[in-house]
């Protein structure tokens, strides 16, 4: 993935299909390497525009042009 890609959480039913705009990713404590997603409709936990979320737990939905 790439900065810009539209993303989606995988495996979400129909109901629950969250897309964002895959920002990149961030390493923590030097080992632990998670990606950065601003979500359209959903902002981070902490009230922040941009949340980390596992790697593992998103997928391309389409690459940026």
């Amino acid at each position: 993935m790439s900065p810009g890609d539209i993303v989606q959480i995988k495996d979400a039913g129909k109901n629950q299909q969250q897309f964002g705009i895959f920002m990149g990713y961030r390493i923590f404590d030097g080992t632990y390497e998670c990606a950065e997603v601003m979500w359209f409709d959903k902002p981070a936990p902490n009230g922040d525009v941009v949340s980390t979320i596992q790697k593992n737990l998103i997928e391309l939905v389409k690459e940026a042009a």
